[in-house]
C-alpha cells in the first residue's frame, strides 16, 4: 500500500442559510496552539463564547471566539482577545460546546432505518435521489457535515451530490463509492436488492474496468464485498492508488481478511474481522492490521441496535428521525420495524449477547495500535441517520475509548483517512469552516451530541434550535 494524499423532489427546507459560497485563497491551516491567531480585517460569521474542542487533542479553549470569512476560518481564539469585525453574522455560544464537524465514513443514504430491504428498494428504487435528500438532510442537521457514501446508486449519487454542493437541498459533503464491486453468483446478484448498485466480475481485468469506471462516475473511494480473489483485489486497490484513492469493504472469514490486507484493501469494515462468533481477534490478524496500517470501521451500532430496540421499544418513535421524515414514508418505516425481534436483517436472532464480545474485540485493537475509525452503517434497519453517529462514539467510550479521542477520530483522523485533513476535521486557520455547536459538552457525556443548535458548512449557517 502507499500513502494517500488528495487534496437531495422532497420539499427541504432550513432556515439561516448565510450568503453565496465564497471561496479565497488562504494561508496553511495551522492548529490553536494556546495563542490568538492575528486581528483580522473581516468577517463574515463568528462563533462567539463556547468551550472550543479544535480536534488537536489540546486542552479545550474556554470563552472562545472563531471567525469565518467566506468559507474558511481566519482566526481562533479567546474572547478577551479577538475582536468580531464589524458587519460579520455573530452565533452566541456562550454555555455551550463548539467541535468540528462530524465526518461518518460509512452511511447509506439510499435508505432510512426499513426493516425490509426487498420491500424498500421494489418501492423506492426510482426515488433514489428524493431518499438521499432526506437522509442528507438528517445527516447535516444532526452535526455531520461529511459523509462516505458506501454502496449507493451512481445516477442517483451523482444527482444528490451536484444538488448539495450547489446549494439546492442541505445536506453534508458526501464522498461516493459509485456502488460496489463483488464476484457473485449471477443468482445471487439477480435475487439482491441492491443489484442495481452492483458490479459483479469475473477475471482480473474486469475487476480493473469496474474500479476505472466506477472512478470515471466519480467515485472517490472504491467499495469491495465478497467473492473477490487476491489478483481481482490487487487491481482494484492499484486503480485506487493510482488516483490517490482508498479501498474499503467486507470480508469473509480470517484468510479472507489476511488476503485483503496483503492485497492492498485500506479498510475493514465491520468488526467480525474474519473471527466468527469468537470473542477475540486472533493475533495474526492483529499483526497484519498494524503491519500494512489497515483501518478498521466497526459500525459497532448496526450490530447492536436491534437489541436496543428490544429493551427501549419506543426508539422505535425516534423524534429526530420521524421528524425529517415525510410523513408518508415515516409510516412506511413505522410499520417495519414494528416488531424488531423478527428482523430477519440480524441474522433471525437478536445480538444483545454480542455486545462483550464487541467491547472486547475494539479493546484489543486500540491496545494493539489499530487505526479505528468511526462510522455507522447509517440507514440499516432502527439506525437512523439522526443518530447512529452519536450513538457509535457513545459506545466507543463505554468500550474505554477517551472521549478526546473519540471526537477527534470523529474529526481530524475520519478527515485524514480521507486524504482531507488539509482541509477537514479540525478548526484551525484556514480550514473549511465545517463546526457544530452543541448543548452540553461531549467530553462529560457523549450523549450531548443529540444537542447539535448550530451547524456550520462551508462558511453556511444552518440553526436547528435545538429542535428539528
Amino acid at each position: 500500500m502507499v500513502a494517500r494524499q488528495r487534496g437531495v423532489g422532497l420539499g427541504l427546507v432550513v432556515a439561516g442559510v448565510l450568503g453565496q459560497l465564497v471561496v479565497t485563497a488562504v494561508a496553511v491551516a495551522q492548529p490553536f496552539d494556546g495563542e490568538q491567531d492575528a486581528q483580522p480585517q473581516s468577517a463574515t460569521l463568528a462563533i462567539v463564547g463556547g468551550l472550543l474542542i479544535d480536534g488537536h487533542e489540546g486542552p479545550p479553549l474556554p470563552g472562545a471566539v472563531v471567525l469565518v470569512d467566506g468559507n474558511r476560518v481566519v482566526a481562533v481564539g479567546s474572547r478577551d482577545q479577538l475582536d468580531v469585525p464589524d458587519g460579520a453574522e455573530v452565533v452566541d455560544a456562550t454555555g455551550m460546546t463548539v467541535l468540528p464537524g462530524l465526518i461518518d465514513v460509512h452511511v447509506h443514504l439510499d435508505i432510512l432505518g426499513h426493516s425490509d430491504y426487498q420491500h424498500w428498494h421494489g418501492r423506492y428504487r426510482s426515488r433514489y435521489a428524493d431518499v438521499m435528500a432526506v437522509s442528507a438532510r438528517q445527516l447535516l442537521m444532526s452535526g455531520v457535515t461529511t459523509v462516505v457514501d458506501l454502496a449507493g446508486q451512481p445516477g442517483a449519487l451523482s444527482r444528490t451530490k451536484a444538488r448539495i454542493e450547489g446549494g439546492e437541498i442541505p445536506g453534508p459533503r458526501v464522498v461516493a463509492s459509485m456502488g460496489w464491486i463483488t464476484n457473485w453468483p449471477d443468482e445471487q446478484v439477480q435475487r439482491h436488492h441492491r443489484r442495481s448498485h452492483t458490479v459483479n466480475v469475473r477475471t482480473v481485468d474486469d475487476a480493473r474496468a469496474a474500479a476505472r469506471t466506477a472512478i470515471a462516475q466519480g467515485a472517490e473511494i472504491l467499495k469491495v464485498h465478497t467473492g473477490l480473489t487476491e489478483g481481482q483485489l490487487r487491481a482494484i486497490a492499484e486503480e485506487g492508488d493510482r488516483r490517490g484513492i482508498r479501498v474499503t469493504g467486507h470480508v469473509a472469514d480470517r484468510e479472507d481478511l489476511l488476503m485483503r490486507i496483503q492485497a492492498g484493501q485500506d479498510g475493514i469494515e465491520h468488526l467480525s474481522l474474519g473471527a466468527g462468533d469468537s470473542s477475540t481477534i486472533a493475533p495474526e490478524v492483529l499483526r497484519g492490521l498494524v503491519d500494512h496500517r489497515t483501518y478498521v470501521i466497526p459500525t459497532m451500532i448496526q450490530t447492536m441496535i436491534q437489541g436496543r430496540a428490544v429493551q427501549w421499544p419506543d426508539w422505535r418513535d425516534n423524534p429526530r428521525a420521524r421528524g425529517l421524515t415525510p410523513p408518508d414514508v415515516w409510516a412506511d418505516i413505522r410499520r417495519s420495524i414494528e416488531h424488531p425481534r423478527r428482523f430477519g436483517y440480524f441474522g433471525g436472532g437478536l445480538r444483545v449477547r454480542r455486545m462483550n464480545q464487541i467491547g472486547r474485540k475494539l479493546r484489543q485493537l486500540r491496545e494493539a495500535g489499530v487505526r479505528v475509525l468511526v462510522g455507522t452503517d447509517a440507514g440499516t434497519p432502527l439506525n437512523f441517520h439522526t443518530d447512529a453517529t452519536w450513538q457509535e462514539m457513545d459506545l466507543m467510550v463505554g468500550y474505554g475509548f477517551p472521549p478526546m479521542e473519540v471526537l477527534v477520530t470523529a474529526t481530524r483522523r475520519n478527515a485524514e483517512y480521507l486524504g482531507r485533513g488539509d482541509e477537514l476535521g479540525s478548526i484551525a486557520r484556514g480550514k473549511l469552516a465545517d463546526m457544530i455547536v452543541v448543548d452540553g459538552n461531549p467530553l462529560l457525556s457523549m450523549r450531548d451530541l443529540r444537542n447539535v443548535v448550530v451547524v456550520v458548512k462551508d462558511g453556511h449557517v444552518y440553526r436547528t434550535a435545538g429542535r428539528f
